[in-house]
């Protein structure tokens, strides 16, 4: 099967519409299902999600273009369903359908559902919030069971670590707000939940297992995972509590994004997409298949029909679920002709729906490079976002060298490659060094960020780097670091508890001794609570730096010269001065009759400037505190800080 003719199969049977999967009607249910080189296809018919409970088996019927199909004159709403494939008349194992929208425990069957039964109260009601631009987002990367696993989270039992656990209102740690109440003081606009579609490895049936996984390892792409929900048993809970979730972020401003992990399968010979077309929906070469993805395989989204899959399954989210962005894991491993039809599809629904994603793979592609969506490629599809790995490590340091340091911890050499990405990663007349961080075709594809779930934290980070040094100098590192990352043109991205020095504590083996590495859990992708969860106590603990990053944010919202979306603006409006000082940044931001002056510090001595002349006013100290009295001529920047001045307006 390994030589199928690709292109003759997308010529021949491309199928172009829009009712794939199991379709419930009033007195009707309709499963249709691609699989143009099978010799038969039957469908499996059960009770529950789990067992021996099957009802019957049915023969589907051919039609054109490779599709199967079988019709059914009763509603199946509720019932469990699978596919078994016949290829060269030999039966494959029976497999869940590729297209269900929701399934059953552990995700091998899939359930039919009547979505117009699923809707919560008010649901019709809520709209996604506006976000004409992409810059006038700030974005908060949650894991829905990081965020209230532990019981500092202040959500009662039944719900923590759940969907209905993120959506709880009011709740507090000894006064302080948590989970959602945080989100809505902290003043982000969007939150990017790490992937909760059906993932693999957590067993559902056994919740009491506490395991844990961040959901990189996709089983079905189109059914929530169980795990979130309080009854994985019943295929419509976890889809309720999701939108339930969804509704209440909306109602407070806050966009949902999904990670999305289009670019693999966690299984490759066993999983649904090569029992339903064996070798059609993943890349091979000499008749192996190919690991791209660093996990064992990867998907062909050149191919017509996995196109489609992907497309279809980005529109029923987008439409169904009301979700406000996608973010792409591994996206350079998708051609760039998919990327771009994708955000064409989502410019239908909204143009508002923001895409991005990784500019890069996690092993070697057969894809020639110039057709995979990678950073360097950017232009090619400049609608699309692309997190800014430049500007991360100039901030703290080298990701995958833990004792590397970055401009906030000393590196004198950083300076470059950073004021590249203060500008948004666009061409700018002031800047000649560093031009292979000078990709990004507009502002807007710039996602920036210095810490995500990927790695050490960024406090862990400085942990480590900048070990020698106290507590009180990293936390000014960190607070550095933030108003960097938020005060620069793009878009920026901050990880839950960012804002209070997350750290992610390592358990231990036995025989292990401590050192300054292992004590942090740099990959902590199936790690436990212990080390995931988030310990709300450090909200309390470090308010300092929590009211910090709040102001940061307040303060990019204040003024559309933080948030420029062309490279002409950022040309026009902002510009660097000459400073004779390799780790002293200050650079201006003018339109009209409204200006700032920000300067980064990241000396260990206080630094002075003069203001230009005029009447200003600080708007940011050392600790995120604005000041009401006019400032005129010279000024200081304290060591391992961050000021702003704005001209007064009368």
């Amino acid at each position: 099967m390994y030589k199928l003719n690709y292109a003759w199969v997308d010529e021949k049977y491309y199928y172009d519409g829009n009712d794939l999967g199991a379709v419930v009607y009033e007195d009707r249910t309709v499963f249709k299902t691609w699989a143009p080189m099978a010799t038969g296809v039957y469908l499996n018919l059960y009770l529950d999600g789990t067992g021996d409970c099957k009802m019957e088996s049915l023969p589907l019927e051919p039609l054109d273009k490779g599709v199967w199909y079988v019709e059914i004159f009763r509603d199946l709403d509720g019932c469990f369903y699978t596919y078994t494939f016949e290829y060269n008349h030999r039966n494959n194992e029976e497999t869940i359908d590729i297209y269900a929208k929701s399934c059953g425990v552990n995700g091998n069957r899939g359930a039919v559902i009547n979505f117009a039964n699923t809707n919560p109260a008010g649901w019709e009601k809520v709209s996604r919030p506006v976000c004409t631009n992409p810059c006038d987002a700030v974005i908060y990367e949650c894991h829905v069971r990081d965020i209230s696993a532990d019981i500092s989270s202040g959500v009662p039992p039944k719900y923590r670590g759940k969907f209905l656990g993120m959506a709880c209102r009011g709740t507090k740690n000894k006064g302080t707000a948590t989970c959602l109440e945080h989100l809505k003081e902290l003043g982000i606009t969007h939150v990017q939940l790490l992937p909760v579609e059906d993932f693999a490895t957590v067993d559902e049936a056994h919740p009491e297992k506490a395991q844990y996984n961040w959901g990189y390892d996709p089983k079905n792409y189109n059914c929530l995972e169980g795990s979130y929900s309080t009854d994985p048993q019943d295929p419509k809970c976890r889809i309720v509590e999701f939108k339930k979730l969804i509704m209440e972020l909306h109602k407070n401003g806050i966009g949902v994004i999904m990670d999305v992990v289009y670019n693999h399968t966690y299984y490759t010979e066993e999983s649904a997409f090569e029992r339903s077309f064996p070798y059609y929906y993943h890349r091979h070469r000499d008749g192996k298949f190919t690991n791209g993805s660093g996990c064992g395989n990867e998907t062909a989204s050149e191919r017509r029909m996995m196109r489609k899959f992907m497309i279809d399954s980005l529109k029923f989210w987008a439409t169904e679920y009301k979700i406000d962005g996608f973010r792409f894991d591994l996206m350079a491993l998708h051609d760039i002709e998919t990327v771009n039809i994708i955000r064409d599809e989502l410019d239908k629904i909204d143009p508002q729906i923001l895409m991005y994603g990784e500019g890069w793979t996690g092993g070697e592609s057969p894809m020639y490079a110039d057709k995979l969506a990678y950073k360097w490629n950017s232009y090619k599809f400049g609608r699309v976002g692309l997190f800014n790995d430049n500007i991360r490590d100039s901030i703290k340091g080298g990701t995958f060298n833990p004792y590397d340091k970055g401009f906030v911890s000393g590196n004198r050499n950083a300076v470059a490659t950073l004021k590249r990405g203060i500008a948004g990663s666009v061409p700018h007349h002031e800047l000649r060094d560093a031009k292979e961080a000078c990709w990004a075709f507009e502002p807007t594809q710039a996602i920036n960020y210095c810490e995500a779930h990927d790695n050490n934290t960024l406090w862990d980070k400085l942990c480590i780097s900048a070990k020698h040094e106290d507590e009180a100098t990293r936390i000014r590192m960190d607070k550095l670091a933030a108003a960097i990352v938020i005060l620069s043109q793009g878009v920026p991205f901050l990880q839950l508890g960012q804002d209070f020095l997350r750290t992610k504590p390592r358990v231990l083996k036995e025989d292990e001794q401590p050192n300054d590495v292992n004590v942090y859990d740099g990959n902590s992708y199936n790690a436990p609570d212990f080390t995931n969860s988030i310990k709300w106590d450090r909200k309390t603990k470090y308010k300092e730096v929590f009211e910090y990053y709040k102001a940061l944010i307040a303060l990019r919202k204040t003024s559309t010269l933080f948030r420029m979306s062309a490279k002409w603006e950022v040309e026009q409006k902002l510009s660097f001065w000459r400073i004779n000082h390799d780790n002293f940044i200050v650079f201006s931001l003018f339109e009209n009759s409204d200006s700032f002056i920000v300067a980064f510090n990241a000396c260990e001595e206080d630094k002075y400037f003069d203001l230009p002349t005029g009447e200003w006013r600080q708007v940011l100290d050392e600790n995120g505190k604005s000041r009401p009295d006019s400032v005129y001529g010279r000024v200081c920047c304290p060591r391992l800080s961050a000021v702003v001045f704005r001209i007064k307006l009368n």
